[in-house]
């Protein structure tokens, strides 16, 4: 369990403070007592001031929730602003929600713009999936490089390019991207994430954006 003294200098074991749980009330919380679980070690620049007996209200308490252990010193402090500088808190707090606004603002206008800009092109040398580890036995990268490459060589090489033709050369490379995770169970989190970011470009150098959400209707993976 946390407690709410705050300080630069190690305390006294005898100082109230210390023997006190943290009882959150900022924001949303609603007098919460900070008492947790924690699965991980003490981090290294945590400091042991002593031991304290535990009371049997402190045997007594109960908990349900996980915590990290740096969040203790900042449940602490948010805790102590709430209750003695709630307005420059929230400033700050306001200050930063802007400042997250803006930059998401700045880098969605980014890749708007470069996904206009995209042709099919500009991705004939593109090295698909170059973070992906092929180290691991179950992941077919090559295999998997070879079908996004003859799928633009494919749009690329069509006499005409019409949302028809799009959509039918994405859906065929969607299903054996179906059939290639059956056979390897390769595609989680992290591949799923880059072939859906590989078929929306195609689609953008394609000039057909929309077909990008058919693809949650094609892909089983």
């Amino acid at each position: 369990m946390a407690s709410p003294w705050l300080g630069k200098e190690l305390p006294s074991l005898k100082l109230r403070a210390i023997r006190e749980t943290l009882h959150l009330n900022h924001h949303k919380w609603k007098n919460k007592p900070e008492v947790f679980w924690a699965h991980e070690p003490m981090p290294g620049d945590f400091v042991i001031v002593g031991q304290i007996e535990l009371s049997p209200d402190d045997l007594a308490a109960t908990s349900d929730s996980f915590t990290g252990w740096q969040s203790v010193p900042i449940q602490a402090l948010l805790q102590w602003r709430w209750d003695h500088d709630r307005e420059a808190l929230l400033r700050d707090e306001d200050r930063r929600a802007a400042d997250l606004a803006e930059s998401q603002r700045q880098r969605a206008a980014a890749r708007s713009e470069f996904m206009r800009t995209l042709t099919l092109d500009l991705l004939v040398d593109r090295i698909w999936f170059a973070s992906w580890d092929d180290v691991d036995s179950n992941l077919p990268l090559h295999k998997c490089r070879s079908l996004i490459v003859n799928l633009v060589n494919e749009l690329r090489a069509a006499p005409k390019l019409t949302l028809g033709v799009v959509k039918k050369h994405l859906k065929q490379s969607v299903m054996d991207f179906n059939r290639l995770n059956e056979e390897h169970h390769f595609i989680s989190t992290i591949e799923r994430e880059d072939l859906c970011e590989a078929y929306e470009q195609i689609a953008c150098a394609a000039k057909f954006p929309q077909v990008i959400d058919q693809i949650e209707r094609w892909r089983d993976w």
